[in-house]
């Protein structure tokens, strides 16, 4: 009897990447979880609750809670930059061309 080997979650992204739709929705989504990523990380640094955050920009602990699990996209650029300087941080928003794939 032949074995069966199951894909690794690398095999099935590989495969999935190869669709343009899916490619644009997964990109996007990985740059969102890399901002959520790094506000918890300053937020923690600092010793700051989610509550003590939300105190210092003005918004409920839930909306933070949202924000940080995911649940919430709404970066309006007012919101970040409220974010970095109640968490005594530069915000920096770049743009980095994808280099050209090779044909």
């Amino acid at each position: 009897m032949k074995q069966i080997r199951a894909k690794t979650h690398q095999e099935v992204l590989r495969s999935l990447l190869r669709d343009a739709r899916f490619r644009k929705g997964y990109e996007e989504e990985l740059e969102k979880l890399r901002i959520v990523d790094t506000l918890i990380r300053l937020r923690e640094q600092q010793g700051l609750t989610q509550a003590g955050l939300a105190h210092r920009i003005g918004v409920s602990q839930p909306f933070i809670a949202k924000l940080e699990s995911g649940e919430t996209h709404n970066f309006s650029l007012e919101t970040l930059v409220k974010l970095a300087v109640a968490l005594d941080s530069e915000l920096e928003v770049r743009f980095h061309p994808h280099r050209a794939k090779a044909a």
